[in-house]
């Protein structure tokens, strides 16, 4: 019984799982994302190799082209054994196939990995609550590359510090250290001249975070990630996040915890509070991790935040105090709300920019120049905006007694006055006379002949 004790603790401490990240991307001939149709070149077409490829391209055991145009800066890498190019020279084709020019990528960029947790496993889901410096390679993990990676951005970075390096046939931080200055490995690695690999100094998940000071603090891996605009109010930003996020966090010194701290053992216990929760776990990401030689628990809501997370949280509260002894810290965003964007914002201040001028001059109108509204009263009764002019109005052929006449004397607007009598001159006044009193009639004035007089000078 005792033997069998012994094999079952060897069996399980051999099957741990190793978590291990992947480098994303790779220049491979047979990769249809290398090629600018989005597929693989069919036989008997001529191949085009850009000519500042600066970086290695793998090629599958049986290439068939027509011509091949290789790049003035490169390198093909050409399988071990059973590797043979065809020319079909009398079956070309008329299409050709053009290789993309391959870009630049940072290695410390979160876009650039993948996360397995044995070599040859599926892929983990995206979790949106690890931290970003998480989703780069540890440094107590393996960082895999494949053969022919592309060109990799090292951003002349101090050091790349690891628990070990796979690349390609390569394995080992001494392979890989003595391949970067090579022709080749500056080629693939690029600004790599004063980048050093090293062993990271602590190699136990549970008592150390994943990066070292001088990532964490130095903003290397922040620098490369682009932030959305979080939709709650008072967002909140966990430890190792590049981003502010909405959802829910908990932080507790290690130093207060009740007992030997096990981080697997806590996480086995939480997993179990979690599922008998009345929240949905499909709907929520929730990540256990070591920042700062704290404990931080980072629970986020996987589709638009609608405060899950954080009612989670709370009810996660007594288990929380029954195992922390000296108690821990809990922060959480606050209700969500949807941001303005862009053109919604424009719209917003045009909007209140309308209302304000339509107030303002309301008043204006009221209170100033109570003359406005009665004018216009006036010309819209009178429908003077509706009136056409002399010159395009219409004559009217269909008069009963056969005449086409058009009236173009306006009535004067009622509330107006008379623009004719507005100016009253007395020599024009119709109700003035001759004599002086205004309320004789004015008589007939005989004309006067007109009589040329002729002036003579004096001597």
């Amino acid at each position: 019984m005792k033997t069998c004790t012994i094999c079952l603790v060897l069996l399980f401490s051999s099957c741990n799982a190793t978590v291990s990240k992947v480098w994303r991307h790779n220049l491979n001939y047979d990769n249809p994302l290398n090629w600018q149709s989005q597929r693989v070149p069919q036989p008997g077409r001529d191949v085009y190799l850009p000519a500042k490829l600066n970086s290695i391209v793998k090629l599958p055991t049986t290439v068939n082209v027509a011509s091949i145009t290789l790049p003035l800066k490169g390198a093909l890498l050409i399988p071990d054994s059973d590797f043979s190019m065809v020319f079909q020279s009398g079956h070309r084709s008329q299409d050709s196939a053009s290789f993309n020019a391959p870009p630049r990528r940072p290695y410390y960029s979160t876009s650039n990995w993948r996360t397995f947790t044995d070599p040859g496993s599926k892929e983990l889901q995206h979790n949106s609550a690890i931290p970003h410096t998480e989703r780069i390679p540890c440094q107590y993990e393996t960082a895999n590359f494949p053969d022919a990676p592309g060109p990799v951005d090292l951003q002349y970075h101090e050091a790349i510090e690891l628990k070990d390096v796979v690349f390609g046939s390569a394995q080992g931080l001494d392979e890989f250290r003595a391949f970067l200055p090579t022709e080749l490995g500056q080629m693939v690695f690029l600004n790599a001249d004063e980048t050093i690999t090293r062993e990271g100094k602590c190699s136990n998940p549970d008592k150390c975070k994943c990066q070292p000071d001088w990532i964490t603090n130095g903003g290397v891996i922040c620098d490369n990630e682009v932030c959305p605009i979080p939709r709650c109010v008072d967002p909140i930003v966990p430890s190792g996040h590049c981003c502010a996020v909405c959802g829910s966090m908990l932080t507790m010194d290690l130093t207060n915890f009740d007992g030997h701290f096990v981080k697997k053992v806590f996480v086995e216990k939480l997993d179990q509070k979690i599922k008998l929760s009345d929240v949905d776990i499909s709907t929520i990401d929730y990540h256990v991790g070591i920042q700062n030689d704290a404990l931080q628990l980072v629970i986020l809501d996987k589709e638009e935040y609608d405060g899950r997370s954080v009612q989670l949280m709370k009810s996660l509260d007594p288990f929380f105090v029954k195992n922390f002894r000296d108690g821990h810290i809990v922060l959480s965003a606050g209700h969500p709300y949807m941001p303005y964007e862009s053109g919604q914002l424009f719209f917003a201040v045009f909007f209140s920019l309308l209302v304000v001028s339509i107030f303002f001059t309301t008043l204006y109108v009221y209170y100033y120049d109570d003359s406005v509204v009665p004018r216009v009263t006036a010309m819209i009764r009178s429908r003077r905006f509706f009136t056409s002019p002399f010159v395009f109005a219409r004559f009217d052929p269909n008069r009963e007694n056969g005449e086409s006449t058009l009236d173009i004397n306006f009535a004067a607007p009622s509330g107006i006055e008379n623009l004719n009598s507005s100016f009253n001159n007395p020599m024009f006044d119709e109700g003035a006379t001759a004599g002086g009193s205004p309320g004789e009639e004015k008589g007939p004035v005989d004309e006067q002949p007109y009589v040329d007089v002729e002036l003579k000078s004096q001597d």
